[in-house]
């Protein structure tokens, strides 16, 4: 999974990232690890990054405390891992654009089950609803590549699973056998997900985000750091299991913004980003992404 030396030369601050990464259970989900401190990114009390806004560093506390608010839920690309600055997050630029705070719910491979009960949390415990609302799903997906392992109801296993659950079957199955199942996972939770919070209120965006593996034409550093590469037989089936399915898991994402009637922004199968490894933007990717995102919330709200 990409030339992490390479990267760590072109982008020192991915060091910081490294020694400090801390992946800790609350419950039986996966979160990072609270109160992290370093010169590139911080997180507070709860594990989650934190956010920023009018030159204010703010907790998940701190914004859905705020008279208005909006929430970025999603995976490690949501968190920003690698991204140097809670100022350069996609919450933080979003507040930027809208004028209120935004917390950033990102949880490592966070699935749709899982921020859909902080989204319930959220709703059943703060003084009022939040003002927006992004929901990036890509996290049910790339944690289903782990493995190729998914239930209708409860998803792929966690990171902290997979060696486990890998024993327990004897090895990986077909990926073939599981995507259906992991369609059925994806479309009960953001479904499930929209519908609470069109009964509160809530505006939301649907996030159509997307990985290396979509890029048009890799750009010479991508190729420098050896980005879509695998370094060992795990990664070589992941990578293949992603190329293979991500068609089948966007068009499964597009048929449900219809059907909802909810907006999908993002490039969708194609991209001419900038990444940091294949899962993870850089500061001028976050940015168009972020763009595109706004762009849709801007209708909604």
């Amino acid at each position: 999974m990409a030339n992490y030396q390479a990267i760590a030369r072109l982008r020192p601050e991915l060091r910081e990232f490294i020694r400090n990464r801390r992946w800790v259970h609350r419950g039986d989900v996966v979160t990072y690890g609270p109160n992290t401190a370093c010169e590139s990114f911080s997180t507070d009390a709860h594990g989650f990054r934190h956010s920023t806004f009018n030159g204010r560093t703010m907790s998940f506390l701190d914004c859905i405390s705020s008279e208005r608010y909006g929430l970025v839920f999603g995976p490690s690309s949501v968190y920003g891992f690698g991204l140097a600055g809670n100022e350069n997050t996609m919450p933080s630029l979003l507040a930027d654009r809208f004028g209120f705070p935004f917390a950033n719910v990102g949880l490592p491979e966070g699935n749709s089950r899982n921020l859909f009960s902080l989204l319930l949390a959220i709703i059943a415990r703060a003084a009022s609803p939040p003002s927006a609302a992004l929901h990036v799903s890509g996290g049910d997906f790339t944690n289903f590549c782990y493995t190729s392992i998914a239930d209708p109801v409860f998803g792929s296993p966690n990171i902290r699973q997979i060696r486990m659950v890998l024993e327990e079957r004897g090895g990986y199955p077909s990926a073939e056998s599981h995507i259906q199942p992991l369609l059925a996972f994806t479309s009960l939770w953001i479904r499930a997900f929209a519908q609470l919070c069109r009964a509160n209120g809530i505006p939301l965006v649907l996030a159509d985000d997307t990985t290396f593996f979509e890029k048009t034409k890799p750009s010479a550093t991508d190729q420098e750091c050896e980005l879509g590469k695998g370094f060992n037989p795990a990664q070589e089936r992941q990578f293949a299991t992603h190329r293979a399915f991500v068609g089948h898991y966007s068009e499964r994402r597009t048929a449900l913004s219809k059907q909802l009637d909810v907006p999908l922004a993002g490039p969708g199968l194609e991209n001419d980003i900038g990444f940091i490894d294949e899962f993870h933007y850089d500061r001028e990717g976050t940015r168009a992404l972020c763009d595109d995102f706004a762009n849709a919330m801007e209708k909604v709200l």
